[in-house]
Parts: structure tokens; sequence; C-alpha cells
């Protein structure tokens, strides 16, 4: 039977959610999920079995990988195994980074290895070199250091660290040579090129031939995967960015339209509405 997680068992910082520590693993850890976090797991020294939702895995120093809320794992037979756990919420450490999603390997790692773990089972894991293993010790050391501090900017030093920890990664997983058939990769690229591009005349069409797969299949895994329709994702990617254009500038609503990847205002109007629940934005043209 599974234990249920949450972040507040580990820390009581309901403005920081985050958490790292080191893991010296002699017996069997017991299944558990969770409830509100992901988990960045580094195998530093040792092996051991890993058991996620009832089936096993080896795994071994150098190996690195996530586990998103609601996918039951454990631990068992460990032989000097010893890890790094780093408890997080995405959404807070990235919101206002967006180009990391530019990176096919966040994707890869952080979003949709984990949720095919949670659907199929333990599939892959990103396993560093020698060189890489030790560059991430050293940055592991200087985060978990920093975080016990409390010292007083710790939370913005966490935060810079850890974004140059997830940034690392993903370009590492970005890197790595995919077999001809792997479809992470193939989705991976497909969804980056959706952050990087999501201004232009993008059709569900172009997506599903760049990810390999038919107009159909491609919009079941991708909505399985990531919650929501691809062509909903592609309006959200947009309105945010609109958004973030009336916060920070004065540019007419039509200018900001049409830098967010729409050339009809009262169609982007009725968008911002939708995706952000607010009201109507007033249409005004570019001679205002």
């Amino acid at each position: 039977m599974s234990t249920e997680m949450h972040l507040h068992y580990f820390t009581p910082q309901k403005d920081f959610p985050f958490y790292i520590q080191y893991g010296h693993h002699d017996e069997n850890m017991f299944l558990h999920s969770h409830a509100d976090f992901s988990e960045l797991v580094f195998v530093l020294g040792g092996r051991a079995t890993h058991i996620v939702n009832d089936e096993e895995y080896s795994i071994k120093k150098g190996d690195v990988f996530v586990i998103n809320e609601n996918t039951s794992h454990g631990y068992k037979d460990p032989h000097h195994f010893r890890i790094c756990n780093i408890m997080f919420q995405a959404d807070y450490f990235i919101r206002d980074f967006g180009d990391i999603k530019s990176l096919p390997g966040y994707h890869s790692l952080f979003v949709i290895e984990p949720a095919l773990t949670q659907l199929n089972g333990f599939q892959s894991r990103l396993r560093l070199s020698p060189e890489n293993f030790e560059d991430f010790d050293r940055l592991i050391t200087r985060i978990h250091q920093e975080y016990i501090s409390h010292s007083t900017g710790f939370q913005s030093m966490t935060s810079g660290l850890f974004l140059q920890m997830i940034t690392a990664l993903a370009r590492i997983a970005s890197d790595t040579t995919p077999e001809p058939s792997d479809s992470v990769v193939s989705l991976a690229n497909t969804v980056a090129y959706m952050e990087y591009h999501f201004r232009e005349d993008i059709t569900m069409a172009d997506l599903a031939s760049m990810s390999g797969m038919s107009s159909r299949h491609f919009r079941r895994v991708f909505q399985k995967i990531y919650g929501t329709s691809p062509l909903k994702y592609l309006h959200t990617l947009r309105i945010r960015s609109a958004a973030r254009l009336l916060r920070s500038t004065d540019l007419p609503v039509t200018e900001i339209a049409i830098r967010s990847g729409y050339s009809d205002g009262n169609y982007f109007s009725g968008k911002f509405k939708q995706i952000m629940g607010i009201p109507p934005l007033r249409y005004r043209n570019s001679q205002e």
C-alpha cells in the first residue's frame, strides 16, 4: 500500500515550495506517492531496485529521474545506495522563465517521461557521464548548503542555482542522441517547437507531422500527457505572452495581438477572456 506524501511534511515554508535532502538507504524505502510536488532524484552512489507502480527497475550511480504527482514509487535491495532528493513545484520556478520550455530536454525529462512513468511504468532515465556527474555533485552541494543556511536571500540564491540545474539537465537531455523510433524525443521536440514558435501560423497537421504521429494519435497522446489539447496549449502560450506585454508595455491591443500570433483583435480578445478568465479586453486600433 502506497503512502501519500505532501510537501508540507518536509518544509513549513508555504511561500517557497522547495526542499532538498540527502538519503543514505541501508534498508528498503516504503512505497509512496506525491500529492502536490515533483521529485528530482540523483543517484549519488551504489545501486538499488526502483519500484514504480508495482514494477521493478535497476538504478545506479549517475542516474537522474523525475517522479511527478500521483505516481507510486519506492526502493528495495539497496547496496551502498545514496541519493539526493529535490522536492519542488515546477510552476513556481519556471513561471517567469519560459525559455527553459523551449528546450526539448525539459519536456522529455520533467514532463513526458514522468507522465509515461505514471501511465506505462518507468521507461527511462537520464544517465550522467562521469564528468557531468562531478559537475552536478558540486552543484547539489551548493544548493543544499544555501538552502539549509537560511541566510538572508537564501530563497533567491537557491532558486537561481536550481534553475541553473534544471536548465543544465534539460540541455544534456536535449543533446542525447535518440533512437530513430523514440516517440518521447519526437514529442519533446514538437512541444519545444511550439514554445519557441507559438507566434507563427502553426497548424495541428504541422505539429502531428513533426511528431511522427497521425493527427488523431498526436492529439490523444498530447492530451494524456499535458492535460489539455495541443490547440489550447498553443493559445495559452500566446495569451500568456500577451499578458506579459500588457503588464510591461503601453502598446495598443491590436499590436499586442499581432505580436502574440493573432491577426484579428476581436478574436484575440475573446481568447484572452476564455483562457485568462477575465472580461474581454477593449479593442483599440493601432492609431489610438
